[in-house]
């Protein structure tokens, strides 16, 4: 279900029109996106491994990013009050991630970071190991 949010005292347009009454958890997203791990999706240069490495990898990098939830959800926060979603999934995970840390000097993997904006409700596209967002690319601008 979707709603209209609208600050009261805003006089100009709010930044998020349009999102979910209740975020998903993290190991909702999880569960749906079942290649998403801390490095993003998938496993880093998976090419040159065997199946088993592959999958014993993404295990490691999905319990890694099961345990930094609380990191995750404020990434959620920080992303909901500073980026406006758009309708075309344009901007890359990764691009976000760099403006962020340079608005917050925060560092979030790739997987922290694509984890959040699912949670925060922005449609997206996969392009591995990154995944594209709808996200302003104005707001990202206005970061640097």
């Amino acid at each position: 279900m979707m709603a209209h949010i609208h600050r009261a005292g805003e006089d100009k347009v709010p930044r998020m029109t349009y999102r979910q009454i209740t975020p998903p958890t993290l190991a909702e997203v999880m569960q749906q996106h079942p290649q998403l791990g801390s490095f993003g999706i998938g496993v880093f240069d998976s090419s040159r491994k065997t199946a088993k490495q592959r999958q014993a990898e993404l295990a490691a990098n999905r319990e890694e990013l099961a345990g930094r939830e609380a990191i995750v959800m404020e990434t959620a926060a920080w992303l909901w009050e500073n980026i406006t979603a758009i309708e075309a999934p344009t901007v890359s995970s990764y691009t976000v991630l760099h403006a962020m840390q340079r608005a917050t000097s925060r560092y979030v993997k790739n997987g922290e970071l694509i984890a959040a904006a699912l949670i925060a409700g922005y449609s997206f596209e996969y392009d591995q190991p990154n995944v594209l967002f709808g996200m302003s690319d104005r707001d990202l601008k206005e970061m640097n």
